[in-house]
């Protein structure tokens, strides 16, 4: 099996920029000259539905957060983004039935949004969940803005249940303590945690059975077709390099639901309403093999873990789904002819990557 493939390719739906003219004009910004700066003009932001490339996306506030002298200016954009801002993913959150149904939607989608991104939930223990946030493309070392940014985006999310006074347990960021890290425990009242491998909301499972105050099943299924018809067409448009949009979606919602061993054909077809029949035949017309695709996405998510200093072979066995370590031992090595200790040997554990404030 080659190693794990990634889009050479990344976009974003220009919704995950609403308001960022003002907001940076309110910071003292010159808006027009950090755009170009960052390859982007701003009339790019004027219709939420077209598609921005994330490394400018990323640029643009990185450029702002130097120009406007404020390091912590994506963490404060986040905390003002509202979920209508975010588009047509940000709805399928909204229009959910409860507070856990939006979490899990968003993860299984914001792929759709946002290309070469890992979002995933999983249960963490002790009555906590874990909401995942990494941009998987490795040109794009500049991000911490966005980091801050999303985890902001995301909480604000689940407080249109929780209450506006709802905060997570702990956020993490995989760059480094900024200065003024402060400001991070003020705007998100949590523990906050960085350089870790992941970027990621903590919090509690207890109470996620709330209803979102917005919930309408019907009009979720309209949310969830455009998008995803949306990012068809911007793969037809030439837009964006990437697999097929069934199968990122497939891909997404088996990383979803590997920690909680429910990720067989019927368990995502489920997920997708839709009958197993019907989903094995969709596969089938772009040549893919839900078995194959499993085995691709838990190599990807062996290699990834193996990757991160401080995790044990029985952690990561669990996070695959397998119950015991040597089931996982014999499924990696056929995967990469190596043993996962052997292939972390060959493969040296690197610090978390930080882009400059």
């Amino acid at each position: 099996m080659s190693d794990p493939m990634h889009s050479p390719t990344s976009g974003v739906l220009a919704a995950a920029a609403t308001g960022v003219e003002e907001f940076i004009t309110s910071r003292g910004g010159d808006v027009e000259r950090i755009a170009g700066r960052s390859g982007l003009s701003t009339g790019q932001f004027a219709l939420p539905t077209d598609r921005l490339d994330l490394t400018a996306y990323c640029r643009l506030f990185e450029e702002a957060a130097h120009e406007t002298h404020d390091g912590n200016l994506g963490l404060w954009f986040g905390q003002q983004f509202q979920p209508e801002m975010l588009g047509l993913v940000g709805y399928i959150a909204l229009l959910s039935a409860t507070a856990e149904e939006a979490v899990r939607n968003l993860a299984s989608h914001f792929g759709y949004h946002q290309g070469n991104t890992h979002t995933r939930v999983i249960e963490q223990g002790n009555g906590l969940l874990r909401l995942e946030y990494t941009i998987l493309d490795p040109s794009i070392t500049r991000r911490r803005q966005d980091a801050e940014l999303t985890m902001g985006m995301f909480c604000n999310i689940l407080r249109h249940a929780m209450g506006p006074h709802w905060v997570p347990e702990t956020v993490m960021f995989e760059h480094q303590r900024p200065e003024q890290a402060h400001e991070h425990t003020e705007a998100f009242q949590a523990d906050i945690r960085f350089d870790q491998s992941t970027n990621a909301l903590l919090f509690r499972r207890s109470g996620l059975e709330r209803p979102m105050p917005k919930a309408n099943a019907a009009m979720l299924d309209i949310m969830r077709a455009s998008l995803i018809s949306l990012s068809r067409t911007h793969q037809g448009n030439g837009q964006v390099a990437s697999a097929p949009p069934l199968k990122e979606q497939i891909t997404t919602i088996i990383r979803a639901g590997l920690a909680e061993r429910c990720c067989t054909l019927s368990d995502i077809a489920q997920r997708m309403n839709m009958p197993a029949w019907t989903l094995q035949r969709r596969l089938a017309q772009f040549d893919l093999s839900f078995g194959t695709l499993l085995e691709e996405v838990r190599y990807a998510e062996a290699c990834r873990y193996l990757s991160q200093p401080g995790t044990d072979m029985g952690e990561i066995a669990l996070a695959l789904g397998y119950t015991e370590t040597s089931a996982f031992s014999r499924a990696f090595r056929k995967w990469s002819g190596a043993s996962p200790r052997a292939w972390r040997e060959q493969h040296p554990c690197k610090p978390p990557s930080s882009g400059p404030s």
